[in-house]
């Protein structure tokens, strides 16, 4: 089999360049693509309101404001990296969801296609030419990765700045690598402080593979970019990095993060071996008792993710994201050692690939539920294009879950459950548009114009003016905050 071959081929024998290359890339892409544009679901709530909803207020002057925009513990960068996108569409005139939400969610699956570049290059200098292909291969084709290549979040760009930043130390390119590398280890930082650790290592690696003055240009091109973040923090916050201080001080000090929960010590290594059928820890383990040389570095980098996320209560796996493309690196060892070995047997090989597939694929139809879409976001997408929304109440799901103004992209009055009154109201008084679920008793003055699976979207009878409830729908209380505590910051926003 050429593939097999190929796994076998030593570094001196390599070319200067894998050609197929692109072609994987492009298959990458591909793949990226048909779960963005095939399924519209939430990865997980922060995305939409604490990324894409604060870049559409910016853009657009009006969104949800959750409580980390009003405590001041979130930097506005991506919020307005993302706004900056918008703005360039609404002045275009492509200010409209069923443009900018897949003009989006393209933008961020090209920009994921550096991991597979990054996998190749690292896999083929750190072991060999085998080594990166494969690398590549299982990095385009990896469920993890094709599941969020179209979510804009820091833990999952922070992701990639940072393999990013470990290719260009370990290659060794030419004049500007030290600059960039620099560039992307901070603002791989400054977008999630947590990978403060990361950088450290790449410090580290940077000493061993580098001179001393292309050390000095990364530390002065990464202190720069902190610069930077700390003066966006005092323009939109009021002082210098004031959401790095914020974060720290209501998550670990007050303990605000263990209202969503506390996990055990071992939540990440099991996270991991349950999301790849085991293959991680095989490979990680794998890797500790391979013979020299031994991939130091890559599972230098993997501890320093795991282990501090493993020392703060609150876990979810989306925080230890870079993990996942570096346990890919360290399983392609796995495989081309396992090719070498047993060359005239090549069973196993095959069983280990089948079973990477299997996982992948799984994996892919698992978490995106079959490409299925959310019918809450669809219905807001219906209300988008819908004559004379004024007033809409969501009774089908939570305020976290709904998309908010980013789907919707109508500057009207948005409730939910928890914004009505105690005492009953005549709905027909306060909303043009009801959205509701499908078993739902029927509303009088309310009829059904719309079905999404489990949702119904209802509208009004009589046309309006229709009265403003008291509760504000754009600031949603968080319990264990409001009334708690109190701001620190001075908003420009």
């Amino acid at each position: 089999m050429p593939l097999l071959k190929s796994l076998r081929q030593p570094l001196s024998q390599a070319c200067g360049g894998w050609p197929l290359l692109h072609w994987v890339a492009g298959i990458a892409l591909l793949l990226r693509l048909l779960v963005a544009f095939g399924s519209e679901q939430i990865w997980h709530p922060d995305e939409v309101f604490q990324y894409l909803e604060q870049g559409h207020r910016l853009a657009f002057g009006y969104g949800t404001i959750p409580w980390e925009y009003r405590y001041g513990i979130r930097s506005w960068l991506l919020p307005g990296l993302i706004a900056g996108v918008l703005a360039i569409c609404q002045r275009l005139g492509l200010g409209d969801p069923h443009f900018y939400i897949p003009l989006i969610q393209g933008l961020t699956c090209l920009v994921s296609l550096v991991l597979v570049y990054c996998a190749y290059w690292l896999g083929r200098q750190l072991v060999s030419e085998a080594v990166g292909r494969v690398a590549a291969v299982l990095t385009a084709l990896w469920h993890e990765l094709l599941i969020v290549a179209h979510k804009p979040t820091p833990e999952i760009f922070g992701a990639y700045l940072l393999v990013l930043a470990l290719t260009l130390i370990v290659v060794k390119g030419q004049r500007g690598s030290a600059v960039l590398a620099g560039v992307c280890c901070a603002t791989a930082v400054a977008l999630r402080l947590q990978y403060a650790p990361v950088a450290l290592v790449l410090i580290g690696a940077a000493s061993y593979y580098w001179r001393w003055k292309q050390i000095a240009i990364a530390l002065l091109s990464g202190l720069a970019v902190i610069a930077a973040a700390g003066a966006l923090d005092a323009y939109t916050w009021g002082f210098p990095f004031a959401s790095y201080y914020h974060n720290y001080l209501y998550n670990k000090v007050y303990g605000v993060s263990l209202l969503w929960g506390r996990q055990p010590l071992w939540t990440y290594p099991l996270l991991l071996a349950f999301n790849s059928g085991g293959v991680f820890l095989g490979a990680i383990a794998y890797s500790l008792i391979r013979k020299p040389p031994k991939p130091w570095l890559l599972m230098a980098m993997v501890a320093s993710v795991v282990i501090p996320h493993t020392l703060i209560g609150h876990k979810e796996y989306r925080f230890i994201f870079v993990a996942i493309p570096l346990c890919l690196l360290l399983t392609a060892i796995l495989l081309v050692d396992l090719a070498q070995r047993f060359s005239q047997r090549q069973s196993w090989l095959r069983f280990l690939v089948g079973y990477l597939t299997v996982c992948s694929i799984a994996g892919v139809l698992v978490n995106t539920r079959l490409l299925s879409r959310s019918d809450t976001l669809q219905a807001s997408l219906y209300l988008n294009d819908a004559p004379r929304v004024e007033s809409v109440l969501n009774l089908h799901s939570v305020w976290f879950n709904a998309g908010g103004y980013y789907y919707l992209h109508r500057d009207v009055p948005l409730y939910f459950a928890e914004h009505l009154p105690e005492q009953p109201i005549d709905f027909a008084d306060h909303f043009s548009h009801i959205i509701v679920k499908s078993n739902h008793a029927p509303i009088p003055g309310f009829e059904p114009i719309a079905q999404f699976d489990s949702a119904t979207v209802l509208a009004n009878h009589q046309d309006g003016p229709y009265q403003l409830i008291e509760t504000d729908p754009r600031i949603p209380l968080q319990g264990g905050v409001d009334g708690i505590y109190e701001p620190r910051i001075t908003p420009r926003f």
